[in-house]
């Protein structure tokens, strides 16, 4: 098998609220709650997963896609994302592993002028409980959430 067991194992609908950390681009704003779904697929040989969320800001429906693969039968995986509000320019590229608890993490680089920061993204399954955040990551290393989301399986 090659898409992580716990993302394997929460295949399927889900539903909850999602979080967005608006200082980044708002300081006099905090956070933003939307409803949000998530819906993740394999394709027939478990050789990647495909998961898509909507959310929503300021009123407009937002969505995003995340095409994700496993090397082997190491923890080494790869994520393909894009996002219609977040990453709606290119496709970034992260890379990270699957942890022996069975979270999923991985990060990419993208450029913001002349300057290189940093995006995770992790998924967290237990039962029926899916979580999805997603960290902005400073030129210097600092992480701070940008998005959290909380769901449950339909």
């Amino acid at each position: 098998m090659a898409v992580p067991k716990s993302i394997h194992s929460a295949k399927g609908l889900w539903h909850g609220k999602s979080l967005l950390n608006l200082p980044w681009l708002a300081p006099d704003k905090q956070v933003s709650e939307s409803t949000s779904s998530l819906h993740i697929d394999t394709d027939k040989h478990d050789a990647f997963a495909t998961i898509t969320y909507t959310w929503q800001y300021e009123g407009k429906q937002q969505e995003g896609t995340i095409l994700l693969a496993q090397s082997g039968k190491g923890k080494h995986l790869e994520l393909g994302w894009v996002d219609s509000w977040h990453q709606n320019t290119s496709v970034l590229h992260l890379i990270g592993e699957e942890s022996e608890s069975g979270s999923v993490k991985a990060k990419g680089a993208y450029s913001a002028g002349k300057e290189t920061w940093g995006w995770t993204i992790a998924f967290e399954h237990d039962g029926d409980q899916l979580t999805m955040i997603m960290e902005n990551v400073t030129p210097a290393g600092q992480a701070t959430w940008a998005v959290k989301a909380a769901y449950k399986k339909d």
